[in-house]
């Protein structure tokens, strides 16, 4: 048995950033566009769109630098704020994971 957990930033009830939004960022930065990053997770453009225009919103900085036309398309890359975001984040979630193991194990390990 182990325990789980999950985190994300949420304001007024609304959640901002978290596991969907750090994949859907890190997909784009590997195939530079949010169309083909949201292509390769099953999830529709206008839903991508959606996600990261909120999480714009309620963070007060940009997530993508977007890039139209051009010979090959349009493109996006990932700000500094959200290279930022996504090294906190992830530093963040991996040290809690650890605390909250230490906590299950000194709570849990001889069972319940």
């Amino acid at each position: 048995m182990k325990l789980e957990s999950r985190f994300w930033l949420e304001e007024d009830g609304v959640k901002v950033f978290g596991k969907g939004p750090l994949i859907l960022l890190e997909a784009v930065d590997k195939l530079g566009t949010l169309n083909k990053a949201a292509n390769k997770l099953d999830m529709s453009y206008s839903k991508a769109w959606s996600m990261i225009k909120r999480a714009e919103a309620k963070l007060g900085f940009s997530l993508l630098e977007r890039h139209t036309g051009g010979i090959e398309g349009g493109g996006s890359d990932l700000t500094p704020e959200a290279r930022a975001l996504i090294k906190s984040y992830r530093n963040f979630c991996k040290e809690a994971d650890n605390i909250l193991d230490e906590l299950y194990n000194k709570h849990f390990e001889n069972g319940f």
